[in-house]
């Protein structure tokens, strides 16, 4: 894992995601569109795409950690850093989707 500093999450590797969901209570987010999350996602991800975050945002419960992923990286990192502040731990797929897709070898 990537140091956490003062951005509020951390990022993470695509191998990483499984060890974090084992150790810690946490929602998988995927970030991207209905289409996109339909044509394949990671097994256990909910869909709240990022253009959703202020409605979708509310409904997550507190103190939970969440990893957040997007199709390569970028939407993640905005998403994490206006969800930064709130209680749980805060995590971000570098390189999103694609990197988790290379990974697996899918």
């Amino acid at each position: 894992m990537e140091c956490k500093g003062d951005y509020g999450f951390e990022m993470i590797a695509a191998d990483e995601i499984q060890e974090i969901i084992h150790r810690e209570r946490t929602m998988l987010i995927d970030l991207r569109s209905v289409e996109y999350y339909q044509n394949g996602h990671i097994e256990n991800a909910r869909n709240f795409p990022y253009e959703y975050i202020g409605e979708w945002q509310r409904e997550i419960p507190s103190g939970i950690s969440l990893i957040l992923y997007c199709e390569h990286g970028n939407l993640s990192l905005l998403a994490a850093r206006k969800l930064r502040g709130r209680k749980g731990a805060l995590y971000t797929v570098s390189g999103g989707y694609q990197a988790y897709l290379a990974k697996n070898d899918f």
